[in-house]
């Protein structure tokens, strides 16, 4: 495997336990919240909305730079 292939399927890996984290948060005798709510609690102080914008441009970066 390439390091190419290893990384795709890192990325892989971490949207579809990002995927069902929210659907498990979406279900009526939920645990944890939806990924939506994390979200919007982040945003609420400014050390949040930094870490927010952080994440945003390294995805943008790695997923739009090609």
């Amino acid at each position: 495997m390439t390091a190419r292939t290893i990384m795709i399927v890192g990325f892989a890996a971490i949207i579809a336990l990002m995927v069902a984290v929210d659907l498990a948060g979406r279900r009526p005798d939920r645990r944890v919240g939806p990924l939506g709510t994390a979200l919007v609690a982040a945003m609420r102080g400014g050390a949040g909305r930094v870490l927010v914008l952080g994440v945003w441009l390294w995805l943008g970066w790695h997923f739009l730079a090609r």
